[in-house]
């Protein structure tokens, strides 16, 4: 007997029984997933909110001769893009580089902040005239807050 002699309301019937059968077991099989679900979600939130509270932050201070090439720009932006690498563990969320642009007093100021678990990368110097100060202050790392439409955050 195949499948397309048997006639459409015995099939049916076939299915619905099978499935009343398993019924509590695919229920039960569904609340596993979803608890698991809303389990990984809080778990990937605490890690991202812990690799954004724990960052460092390094100063590139460039020479008066410094002009970079185009293929020192790519390899140093590749450098950077291994800070995400660095941090295992953390979601891209939490991993993500800064690049922090300042003017003082007419000099301007590159900062590079990143997750303390890729600190060592973040050290790395990328141009050969370029010194990177380590940024001992963590008072100067501040969120950064999107305003919506309406102009409150």
């Amino acid at each position: 007997m195949s499948l397309t002699d048997l006639p459409v309301d015995e099939l049916l019937a076939q299915v619905r029984d099978i499935l009343s059968a398993r019924a509590p077991y695919l229920l039960a099989l569904g609340m596993l997933g979803a608890s698991v679900w809303v389990w990984w979600m809080i778990r990937r939130a605490a890690l991202i909110r812990q690799a954004l509270a724990d960052r460092v932050q390094v100063e590139a201070v460039p020479a008066a001769t410094f002009d970079p090439s185009e293929g020192e720009v790519g390899r140093w932006a590749r450098q950077l893009g291994r800070a995400h690498y660095a941090a295992a563990g953390v979601p891209a969320r939490g991993s993500a580089v800064r690049l922090r642009y300042t003017a003082t007093d007419g000099k301007m100021r590159c900062f590079i902040e990143g997750p303390a678990a890729a600190a060592a990368v973040l050290k790395m110097p990328g141009f050969a005239e370029v010194e990177v100060r380590t940024q001992h202050r963590r008072a100067d790392i501040r969120p950064v807050r999107f305003t919506s439409s309406g102009g409150r955050p």
